[in-house]
């Protein structure tokens, strides 16, 4: 077992050199502390509240979770909620939007990379009817389809995503539906659209070409500043 330490301020050391504002990296320290090496090491709980994976940040690597959820700042006052895969990509995007988003009164969710349903949805359920949700997935085909599961979650709907031929195959497995959309050209809104459904979430995607997550935005900027 590693040994840790709390930060005694909500602050680390790794987030401060990578340009992260203070007030930001506070929001996501409840589950977080620093080891020995600097590392950042972020719980993951099971539905018992049992701690069952870690996502790992290091200097030059994050190592995502794979089983678990992780959940901060979750109240009945909350308007708007934000789900992710990635703490690291989730608190460098915060970071970013910080002087156009308000994160005062919003919750957070990152899940493992194996995307419990059941967790996320138990958790969805429990939030305020009008807050609104958001993704903060990687623009890769698979964080695309990440951002489809969290809208049938929210739709009441129970689809299955199958990658082949460069198509992505969707199935309704309620009604038996079928159908099939390039993976160059499928998203959320291409995925409502083909559906017939209204978009209830809110998408966020790194803008500059050949980045798929704003981890790796962060990392080519302060790779740049050097």
């Amino acid at each position: 077992m590693v040994s840790k330490r709390m930060t005694r301020n909500g602050t680390f050391d790794i987030l401060t050199y990578r340009g992260v504002e203070k007030e930001i990296q506070r929001l996501f320290s409840k589950h977080a502390v620093q080891d020995e090496n600097g590392q950042i090491l972020f719980d993951f709980f099971d539905q018992n509240g049992a701690l069952v994976d870690q996502e790992v940040l290091s200097l030059y690597h994050n190592k995502r979770a794979s089983y678990g959820i992780s959940s901060l700042n979750f109240s009945e006052t909350t308007r708007s909620v934000f789900v992710s895969d990635s703490y690291a990509s989730m608190i460098f995007f915060a970071n970013q939007f910080r002087a156009r988003i308000s994160f005062d009164e919003a919750g957070f969710v990152v899940v493992g990379a194996m995307f419990d349903e059941c967790l996320l949805k138990n958790l969805l359920e429990e939030i305020p009817k009008n807050a609104k949700v958001n993704t903060i997935f990687s623009s890769s085909i698979l964080g695309r389809v990440m951002d489809c599961r969290v809208q049938d979650l929210i739709h009441g709907r129970n689809c299955s995503y199958r990658l082949s031929n460069g198509s992505v195959h969707l199935k309704n497995l309620r009604t038996g539906k079928t159908s099939m959309e390039p993976i160059a050209t499928f998203s959320l809104r291409t995925f409502c659209i083909s559906q017939g459904i209204l978009q209830k979430v809110r998408t966020f995607k790194p803008r500059q070409k050949g980045l798929e997550s704003f981890y790796q935005v962060n990392k080519q900027a302060c790779d740049g500043s050097k």
